[in-house]
């Protein structure tokens, strides 16, 4: 089903059905008087402890055998046999799958990195340091990084698994901890480095080698993955990487317009193509090329192709207690996650505009509603479904504190390496 939406968007975001508008400031400014008051969540200590405790909770559960047969965690000569000694040569073994695992782990150090004196601060580093030692880390590393064949039994070979989303998952958390100036950021980022190399230069001839983008609300989704990739590679220097994510979102995406927002969302959308797209190309393009793009790319924010982004989620068609409930309750967490993950376009689309552009307000109020409605539901998604929405919760989170850093942190003044910060080289002003 996801398949044929997924065509379906393919096709119509190809055709010029829709006709672009300059957007009319004196509307924009009425249209923003009629949104409801809408403030930001209030992003707390419970709240933080919430979702460093989904993250928490899944951490040390093993992946459940799939159909996939990706030999990751389990073996499949005869009957599906969970890979000896797994918590000793795996590092991302828990949650419900390798990538939703790496985003977790992004967010726990997310958080630890914000406030090293977090409740759960323990747990935190008790995970950075029994996942991340080096056999969990070189076991890693073989796993991807070493050829093998297909087996007769089905089991896949390594080389493209979790490519790229997954790849972009790894590559933000290693720029987040590679950035960060606290000692528990820098020995898991030394920790990484092999294995974010490995996938950088595949990631790289991964972008230059792409004849299309994919433009679903999934992970599979393009654009978004280079987003979450650039946070990665800004905070690490990867400055070829960082080249190839500007150059092919431009050839990828540069020429595209009307943008088929009437189709969102489709089934159990996690992420908002229109949305999503926007403000990546609001980070590679010159602002005044961008704003030119965007007005012929999403519709008036007045206009009511538009309102699909002021209106709350629609949730009904899942129910978790009618037929394969497993399924329902997954389908929901998506949509779920979605008002978080559109609030986070929407204030990176306001952080591309000038700033006195009247669209602003407006994208920060409907930031704001949409995170707000995801808190109000996160508690209905569910095991599986809580630990990675918690991620995409702190994405929107940090991107309300302002714009994704271009350049890791500075290092701290002379003497407040007692207070348990280490040095590192001074970053390059890229602002």
């Amino acid at each position: 089903m996801r398949i044929v939406s997924g065509f379906l968007f393919l096709i119509l975001a190809g055709s010029a059905c829709l006709t672009a508008q300059n957007s009319d400031p004196a509307k924009v400014a009425e249209y923003a008087k009629s949104l409801p008051a809408a403030s930001a969540p209030v992003f707390d200590e419970q709240k933080k402890e919430m979702l460093a405790a989904f993250a928490i909770s899944c951490a040390d559960h093993p992946q459940e055998s799939t159909g996939t047969r990706n030999n990751y965690l389990w073996g499949y000569e005869k009957m599906p046999l969970i890979l000896e000694n797994y918590d000793r040569n795996r590092a991302f073994f828990g949650c419900a799958n390798w990538h939703d695992a790496v985003g977790s782990t992004w967010m726990i150090m997310s958080l630890l990195k914000q406030d090293p004196k977090i409740p759960l601060a323990s747990d935190i580093r008790d995970i950075a340091t029994t996942h991340f030692r080096k056999g969990n880390m070189d076991g890693e590393y073989a796993f991807f990084a070493t050829p093998r064949p297909i087996s007769a039994e089905g089991g896949l070979g390594a080389p493209n698994f979790e490519e790229p989303y997954g790849y972009s998952w790894l590559l933000k958390l290693y720029g987040e901890t590679k950035g960060s100036n606290n000692p528990d950021g820098r020995k898991m980022a030394t920790a990484l480095a092999p294995l974010a190399r490995w996938m950088s230069e595949r990631y790289v001839f991964y972008l230059y080698n792409l004849k299309f983008p994919y433009r679903t609300g999934t992970d599979t989704n393009t654009a978004w993955a280079m987003s979450l990739t650039l946070d990665g590679v800004n905070l690490s220097e990867d400055t070829t990487l960082q080249t190839a994510i500007h150059a092919n979102a431009i050839r990828l995406f540069g020429k595209d317009k009307d943008c088929p927002t009437a189709l969102e969302p489709q089934n159990a959308d996690n992420v908002s193509s229109c949305l999503t797209e926007a403000a990546l190309m609001g980070r590679v393009m010159e602002q005044a090329d961008y704003l030119k793009w965007l007005d012929e790319f999403l519709p008036p924010v007045y206009s009511d192709l538009f309102q699909v982004y002021a209106k709350p989620i629609d949730l009904s068609h899942t129910d978790p207690t009618g037929p394969d409930p497993e399924l329902q309750l997954n389908w929901k967490a998506h949509l779920i996650a979605l008002s978080f993950q559109r609030a986070y376009d929407l204030l990176n689309i306001a952080y591309a505009l000038p700033k006195d552009d009247p669209r602003i307000p407006v994208f920060k109020s409907l930031a704001a509603a949409s995170a707000t409605r995801g808190y109000e539901q996160i508690g209905n998604a569910g095991y599986e479904g809580q630990h990675w929405l918690a991620t995409y919760a702190l994405l929107y989170e940090n991107a309300a504190k302002g714009p994704a850093p271009l350049a890791p942190e500075k290092p701290p003044p002379a003497g407040r390496a007692s207070a348990g910060l280490v040095n590192a080289d001074p970053a390059p002003n890229q602002n």
